[in-house]
């Protein structure tokens, strides 16, 4: 973490390799952790996908988890909101969920920058989450537990009111935080043979009817990517995290994002007896939303083709090809299968 020399030339981040970000970032997440009222005593990297995460351990044995997240991926407005409401949760419930560290000054989201590192990375420490994840105990009775934890945070998400301030966006399309359309208006789509562009034109238009079905009371505040790799299992309780994409939504739609993950995971075979687990312990509390939910997870394959159109355009004839087999099956009746 020794700071650039002055005078020396320094490479572009973009064209650093993903170790070179890594060591640029770290002076600011150094710098960061000085703004909180602990004594560190270790920090090492935890993972460097889109954020960069660290494990991080006070002097007193306390454990925490240090995000550094990635310019543009969420925005301030986002990051404040999950704060929030994290902190409404630690107030409000037993769900588990981290707790917001705020710094000296008061701040829940630490704005922070350097020499050699472009625009804001904004900080935000929690406490440690302990557990396994979820995604190594999949089975009927964790699954009831994941859809018991589902109603617990739509019940809070509904009856909670957010500060002043709190983050108006909502997630009612399948692209619905200011995603450019690379899809259809972007043109992606028109290099697809005849049969996937026709899926695809017509797998949008249910997924619009779908949104616009859905009962606009049920908006609440959502963590909309619920799945099993953000849920961690302690001595037979579940813990959520990763709260960074909490927006205001649907029920059916966070259902429809995490159980679309379950699905891909665990397959068509073991999917059914899974899906009915996390529903009945969904319905111990409240009842299952209405709507189609296998449309909706639609709408979230639509939206991962766009990230591929975006981002790894050459892949996504590939991609293209297999959702339209995807989305033609469904049309035909024979439901949602991603594979065989």
């Amino acid at each position: 973490m020794t700071p650039i020399p002055q005078g020396v030339a320094v490479r572009p981040f973009a064209d650093l390799s993903p170790v070179g970000k890594q060591r640029r970032v770290a002076r600011l997440a150094a710098e960061a952790l000085k703004a909180y009222d602990m004594r560190v005593s270790g920090v090492r990297v935890h993972a460097f996908a889109t954020n960069l995460l660290y494990r991080v351990r006070s002097d007193t044995g306390d454990r925490y988890m240090l995000r550094m997240a990635f310019p543009g991926w969420r925005t301030l407005s986002d990051l404040q909101a999950e704060a929030a409401w994290l902190e409404a949760l630690q107030r409000d419930t037993d769900v588990g969920a981290p707790a917001v560290v705020r710094t000296r000054d008061g701040e829940a989201v630490l704005a922070t920058r350097g020499p050699g590192v472009p625009d804001v990375w904004h900080a935000i420490l929690m406490t440690w989450v302990d557990g396994r994840l979820l995604a190594h105990h999949l089975d009927e009775a964790n699954l009831a537990r994941l859809g018991e934890l589902f109603a617990r945070l739509h019940l809070h998400g509904k009856a909670w009111t957010p500060p002043v301030g709190f983050s108006k966006r909502r997630f009612e399309a399948f692209l619905s935080r200011g995603e450019p359309d690379a899809l259809f208006d972007g043109g992606a789509v028109e290099g697809l043979q005849d049969d996937d562009r026709r899926a695809f034109l017509l797998a949008r238009a249910w997924v619009e009817r779908a949104y616009a079905g859905l009962d606009r009371a049920d908006l609440r505040v959502i963590h909309c990517d619920l799945w099993h790799e953000n849920v961690k299992l302690d001595g037979g309780r579940l813990r959520p995290f990763d709260f960074e994409d909490t927006v205001w939504g649907y029920r059916l739609h966070d259902l429809a994002m995490g159980l679309l993950d379950l699905l891909e995971t665990v397959g068509p075979e073991r999917y059914p007896d899974l899906l009915a687990a996390c529903r009945s312990g969904y319905e111990w509390l409240l009842a299952w939303p209405e709507g189609d939910l296998e449309v909706l997870q639609i709408g979230r394959l639509l939206w991962q083709a766009n990230w591929v159109a975006r981002f790894q355009r050459p892949s996504f004839g590939a991609l293209g090809a297999a959702h339209g087999q995807v989305f033609r099956r469904f049309e035909e009746g024979g439901g949602l299968r991603l594979t065989g």
